[in-house]
């Protein structure tokens, strides 16, 4: 059975902050890529530690706008306030109830209080802490060959492998061991397009302050409710630190947390894009996912 359970941090090897525009220049000189084995999953590992030496604009492609498939407004922010529940009932099971005791639940609280979710809803799913859920990190092949990882809080696993196996299957998936050699876990900082002054934050100028506060890339993209944002992705170990330097450097950071980012993506055709989006949002409609990660450009 393609599952893994909670997976320990990911390897702490950095990568340059890539390229993502076409017809843009990296003012630091670039590596040369190299040769790298392959996993039994498909995916390049890489062999060494890559510095911190180019940045170039970004820009948002094909698949950040077909990603994310929008209902009804309303449905929306359910959607979401049941994905933190779930994110919420994972950190206190994991470090207990006290946020003053356990970070990643005081990190998810904070996520929760930015989207506006109700104290009532907050204060729920915090007393379902002895509720005998089981996280479980189930790995898949989506359209084109690409990869998935699905995070799941469940108290029925079965069901919930078998629930996950058809969703998958029935949109040009399939379960599939090796998906998890794609992804590595990272501090992700989620930061707003003003800075303190409310001044405006372009991602060349995201780009130096990433830099400087010691992250390994910032991607510009849109949160669920269509915001435009800033990641900034580092090492798990050092989150809370470059989070800290980000705030110094007078940016207004959101949330922080681990997420599980691709060290390897893939490029698809029009018709695998939207069968994956399909997919994407089946998978994420099921109850007990928490979130789904893919490795699409």
């Amino acid at each position: 059975m393609a599952v893994w359970a909670a997976a320990s941090l990911g390897r702490a090897a950095a990568c340059c902050l890539r390229a993502r525009g076409p017809g843009t220049r990296s003012p630091f000189p670039r590596l040369a890529p190299a040769s790298q084995p392959e996993t039994p999953g498909g995916c390049p590992v890489p062999d060494r530690t890559l510095h911190l030496t180019a940045a170039v604009l970004a820009g948002h492609n094909k698949w950040s706008k077909v990603r994310h498939i929008k209902g009804p407004k309303d449905a929306e922010r359910s959607r979401i306030f049941s994905k933190l529940s779930l994110s919420i009932r994972l950190a206190v099971k994991e470090g207990g109830p006290n946020p003053e005791l356990n970070s990643n639940l005081a990190n998810v609280l904070e996520v929760c209080r930015s989207k506006h979710m109700p104290k009532s809803t907050i204060e729920a799913a915090l007393k379902m802490e002895k509720t005998k859920d089981t996280y479980l990190l189930y790995e898949g092949r989506g359209p084109g060959g690409s990869s998935l990882l699905i995070e799941v809080l469940s108290n029925s696993g079965s069901k919930c492998h078998s629930d996950i196996r058809r969703i998958l299957n029935k949109n040009g998936g399939m379960m599939a061991e090796g998906a998890r050699h794609c992804f590595d876990k990272k501090g992700v900082v989620v930061v707003g397009m003003e800075d303190r002054g409310k001044k405006a934050v372009n991602l060349e100028r995201a780009l130096e302050l990433a830099i400087e506060a010691g992250a390994e890339d910032v991607t510009e993209t849109e949160d669920e409710e269509e915001k435009n944002i800033f990641k900034f992705i580092c090492d798990a170990s050092s989150l809370h630190q470059v989070r800290k330097k980000l705030d110094s450097l007078g940016l207004c950071s959101v949330s922080c947390t681990l997420e599980f980012i691709a060290n390897t993506k893939v490029q698809l055709a029009d018709p695998d894009l939207e069968q994956a989006a399909h997919l994407i949002q089946a998978l994420g409609s099921h109850e007990d996912v928490i979130q789904v990660y893919d490795n699409i450009e």
